[in-house]
């Protein structure tokens, strides 16, 4: 049995999710003949995690600073927008830890390319 809500795996028969504690609805399964499983086709639709937005914000404008880079100050914002999103995946448990972590690393180069890019001009 899967959570409505999260779309973790949870024991059968269980009234809360052990993951993020929402109800349960209970769904009278009908076990089939082949070793005791449980018929698929009755088992309620999963729910699809949405993306967290600020980790897809936080890539872009990571990818953006690559262009547009400032001094730093745009790989500095997509930074930070991208540690937000993560942080806020977590805890909410959606997806989009990989683009978080993808706009973390594009963002910190960008800061050192702006870095570089000061010292160059000021030498």
């Amino acid at each position: 049995m899967f959570c409505t809500t999260c779309g973790k795996e949870i024991q059968n028969g269980s009234a809360f999710c052990p993951e993020c504690g929402a109800a349960q609805q209970r769904v009278n399964m009908p076990v089939s003949n082949l070793g005791g499983y449980v018929n698929s086709s009755n088992q309620s639709a999963i729910q699809k995690v949405p993306y967290n937005t600020m980790c897809i914000v936080g890539l872009v404008v990571s990818c953006i600073s690559l262009i547009l880079n400032f001094w730093g100050l745009v790989g500095i914002a997509g930074t930070i927008l991208s540690v937000i999103g993560l942080t806020n995946c977590t805890h909410r448990n959606e997806n989009g830890k990989a683009l978080a972590v993808i706009g973390i690393i594009i963002g910190v180069l960008s800061i050192f390319y702006g870095l570089i890019a000061v010292l160059s001009l000021s030498m």
